[in-house]
């Protein structure tokens, strides 16, 4: 269907096929626009749809701002003779000129997914790819990326089955968008089996939350009616089990996920049988998984709980009850790992503090040390009338020439004495 956008985008492209460039982007990619034939110191002007972007006096000159392009502007990045688009938008998608009256016709093309990416098997999707062009466009499907027989905008899927789920490709002009379409069901376990007077959980659950919201669901047994006595339903935006367990059949309290599993007490031979779990979205859709209980001789005083894969392990109550919407044993998980980083942040803290307790220690220390005296370097202390002591027994000592001079005056005092 042609609107008035798309009418007045094709006569538009009808009037610029030569005069205009027609550029394809991606959303949220860049894209820089060129001005050729303007002078070195020419003025430039930027416009988009008529409307002033930019214009640089001199070429390289100040900048004056228009109404599209407000102080602190992370959108536009004028510089010479070219505008940088950053991080574009579907908004962006139009016509810019510049001077000289050259003009761009920039198409933003993008893709998306309407309820949302990850939805619950038989419900409806549309795939969106380039908005706003009236160009046909080519769809990609999974698994191997084969030619989708459609060229049209939007692809509407009908009750999606799990061959949908994968990565669809939007082709136009070059380029390629992928979309990402994840498609779920409800999981269960097809057989399980357990001893007479143990405990089972039947398990039933989504693998993930979905762009679709749980509004409602129930189990059914039509051999055990107690099953079939609690439904799902939303209160106060809370989805949870409505009615009273019994002393057979007890149903997860509390606010709720994607988990939907009930236990059966003291099962007995009379509850063998199958157990069907549905689950009800917005929009209508329902789904639903069945699982066959079996009853065989055993040893009573056990829980278990069957898994989708197919195992059976020991169930312990107290581990694995809810508490807003989170097992116990997870909480306890978290807590202990508080409680250990906690504990290595403080003993960090003590380490700290007793280094700078010892260093301050250390410091004290040397301030009360005392300085060094000239006396403190000798090997002995010794009275100043020892000193004078040693002065006097230690004899002088004489130069060589006055001690000949000396020896020479006691030879001739001697030669006297003689005669």
């Amino acid at each position: 269907m042609f609107t008035f956008k798309n009418i007045l985008l094709f006569l538009v492209l009808q009037i610029c096929l030569v005069e205009c460039a027609v550029l394809y982007q991606k959303a949220g990619a860049d894209i820089t626009l060129e001005c050729p034939g303007v002078a070195p110191k020419g003025d430039i002007e930027w416009k988009f749809k008529d409307r002033r972007i930019v214009k640089i006096i001199g070429g390289s000159g100040p900048k004056l701002r228009g109404e599209l392009f407000p102080q602190g502007s992370k959108k536009y990045y004028p510089d010479m003779n070219t505008l940088k688009i950053s991080r574009l938008e579907t908004s962006d998608s139009g016509r810019y000129s510049c001077t000289h009256g050259r003009e761009f016709i920039v198409q933003v093309v993008s893709a998306f997914v309407t309820p949302g990416t990850v939805l619950p098997q038989y419900s409806d999707a549309e795939l969106h790819c380039n908005e706003g062009d009236t160009k046909e466009v080519q769809w990609l499907k999974p698994p191997n990326a084969q030619l989708y027989p459609v060229t049209e905008k939007t692809v509407h899927l009908k009750s999606l089955t799990l061959n949908d789920d994968g990565q669809w490709t939007c082709q136009v002009q070059g380029l390629q968008i992928n979309i990402t379409l994840t498609v779920v069901g409800l999981q269960t376990k097809e057989a399980i089996e357990v001893p007479q007077g143990d405990n089972v959980v039947l398990p039933c659950s989504l693998p993930q939350m979905t762009s679709r919201h749980v509004v409602g669901g129930k189990w059914e047994a039509d051999h055990l009616p107690e099953v079939s006595s609690k439904t799902l339903k939303i209160t106060d935006k809370t989805l949870q089990w409505m009615g009273r367990n019994s002393s057979r059949v007890i149903f997860t309290s509390g606010r709720l996920g994607i988990n939907y599993d009930i236990k059966l007490i003291n099962v007995q031979p009379s509850d063998a049988g199958r157990f069907v779990c549905t689950v009800e979205f917005d929009g209508g859709t329902k789904l639903t998984a069945s699982t066959m209980l079996k009853v065989v001789p055993g040893t009573s005083g056990k829980t278990r709980v069957a898994g989708v894969n197919g195992s059976t392990s020991k169930w312990k109550e107290p581990w694995t009850k809810n508490v807003l919407g989170v097992q116990v044993w997870i909480w306890i998980a978290v807590g202990a790992s508080s409680v250990v980083l906690i504990g290595v942040i403080i003993g960090i803290l003590l380490v700290q503090r007793r280094n700078k307790r010892m260093k301050k220690r250390v410091r004290q220390l040397k301030s009360m040390r005392q300085p060094l005296t000239a006396k403190d370097y000798c090997h002995c202390d010794r009275s100043e009338r020892e000193e004078e002591l040693v002065k006097q027994a230690r004899p002088v000592t004489v130069p060589r020439h006055q001690r000949n001079i000396n020896k020479t005056k006691q030879n001739h005092i001697t030669e006297r004495h003689v005669y």
